[in-house]
């Protein structure tokens, strides 16, 4: 979740607000409103996917580790590279909103 509070200040800070436009500034809108959205729907989506792929794994975890405890730590960096997904995604999320530009 603090991953979309991240993303959606950096999107928000890249707005703009102007009174008048011509159908180049529209077109112009279009495209940053457009690249918006996607930055959104990447960070939104790759969060769920990290969401689930850590509780299928952590459910893994727990198994293995009651089965047998010396696997815990290599348990965990199979838990980490599942929590990684997000970080991945923000990223994406990051580098599409430095591609919206607003029109002045």
């Amino acid at each position: 979740a603090i991953y979309g509070i991240i993303i959606a200040i950096i999107l928000n800070s890249k707005m703009k607000a102007s009174d008048t436009f011509g159908e180049q500034q529209m077109n112009e809108l279009k495209a940053a409103c457009y690249t918006v959205l996607a930055a959104g729907i990447a960070v939104g989506v790759g969060n769920m996917a990290c969401g689930v792929s850590v509780g299928i794994v952590g459910s893994s975890c727990a198994l293995a580790d009651a089965q047998n405890s010396s696997l815990f730590v290599k348990i965990l960096v199979v838990e980490i590279f599942a929590s990684a997904l997000g970080i991945f995604a923000i990223i994406i999320g990051i580098l599409q909103a430095q591609a919206a530009v607003f029109p002045n």
